[in-house]
């Protein structure tokens, strides 16, 4: 079973070549023909005059903006699409380039914006002819969301805050001393792959390791953002893993709860906050990963300093941002948050039916008439 899903999803298992030649299959996606009223999107207008949506990326390949474009194609529309796994690989980029030429020829009166965690990125999509600009995915997380703990005992060397996938290299951590997971299983993966990952991940649980999660009957329980918060509390470090991924939250969650991070090299824009003072990067071996948690506990810092350094780089990120969307709005806007100038919600995303989307453009149309 597990040999056939890295078939399916090779990125995840990091299947030789196959890993690779998957993003070309991207670039056949085809976005719904329909939208039922009720179906859940996730998104957040920016703005209603001009309006600016920021459309995750469920459906493929641009979420609701096929829906949004086709259905008011009198308004000057403008979507923001941020990139979920890294395009600093040559078949992803043209995969996207491709979908992004071909909603553009659909909707010549809809400006579509690539949002790039990375230079890298940026560079790469803007020869492929694709308008895109650098926007660190990471700046959207709410602050006072992950804070540190005051006296709050630490037991665990690490903690690691990764799906279950072999894509995040878990076994990276085997020999810090102890280490505390957070995690969770994909919902497209079928019962038994679940059942499958879970039991040989908690079955190789070296010693001094464990999950924070519930399990109950073979199915882990999720966390809220409480839960984890109080888990990162319990590490002196934090962990990044992974080789190639997309901006990786947890990453800058870490620092913004107080804890230093430890993390490999990789592709994808994690790093957009890291400082020296703060972070680690240390090889690709489980020996490096173990030295470099116990060099960064050693360093003792203060968790407000971490989390003050990693604000202040966030900030900078955020006033740039912010200047690029009164830019796109043809003037300065007031503030109702300090950090943004637009309502705000966390990682620019709210869950709702395409419905209540529609509603409030068409609320906002009306009042403008």
């Amino acid at each position: 079973m597990i040999q056939l899903y890295a078939l399916r999803y090779p990125f995840l298992f990091s299947v030789p070549v196959l890993s690779q030649l998957a993003g070309l299959q991207k670039m056949f996606a085809r976005s719904p023909q329909t939208f039922a009223p009720d179906m859940p999107i996730a998104g957040l207008f920016l703005s209603l005059d001009p309006p600016i949506f920021c459309s995750q990326p469920r459906p493929p390949p641009f979420g609701a903006a096929h829906y949004f474009a086709s259905r008011f194609p009198d308004e000057p529309f403008i979507f923001l699409h941020p990139v979920t796994m890294s395009l600093e690989r040559p078949t992803y980029a043209l995969s996207l380039a491709v979908q992004y030429h071909r909603f553009r020829k659909a909707h010549p009166g809809a400006r579509l914006i690539v949002m790039a965690n990375t230079d890298a990125e940026e560079r790469l999509l803007r020869r492929l002819g694709v308008d895109a600009l650098r926007v660190p995915q990471n700046m959207f997380i709410d602050e006072t969301m992950y804070v540190p703990v005051p006296g709050r005992e630490r037991t665990y060397d690490a903690i690691y805050n990764a799906m279950l996938a072999p894509m995040k290299r878990h076994d990276l951590a085997r020999l810090v001393p102890s280490c505390a997971y957070v995690t969770k299983l994909f919902d497209h993966w079928s019962p038994g792959l679940k059942r499958s990952q879970l039991n040989k991940f908690v079955t190789h649980l070296p010693s001094g390791h464990a999950i924070c999660n519930t399990i109950t009957g073979g199915i882990l329980s999720p966390m809220d953002h409480i839960q984890v918060n109080d888990a990162m509390a319990s590490a002196h470090v934090g962990l990044c893993l992974s080789k190639v991924e997309g901006a990786m939250y947890a990453g800058t969650e870490y620092l913004l709860a107080g804890l230093p991070v430890v993390s490999t090299r990789s592709k994808g824009g994690r790093d957009a906050f890291f400082h020296p003072d703060t972070t680690l990067i240390v090889d690709d071996n489980p020996r490096a990963v173990q030295d470099g948690v116990a060099a960064m506990k050693a360093r003792a810092l203060p968790p407000e300093y971490i989390r003050t350094t990693t604000l202040r780089l966030m900030t900078a990120e955020r006033e740039r941002f912010n200047t690029f969307m009164d830019a796109l709005r043809g003037r300065e806007s007031e503030r109702t948050d300090p950090r943004w100038s637009f309502r705000y919600y966390p990682k620019v995303q709210k869950c709702g039916s395409v419905s209540s989307f529609e509603n409030e453009l068409t609320d906002a149309r009306s009042a403008r008439l």
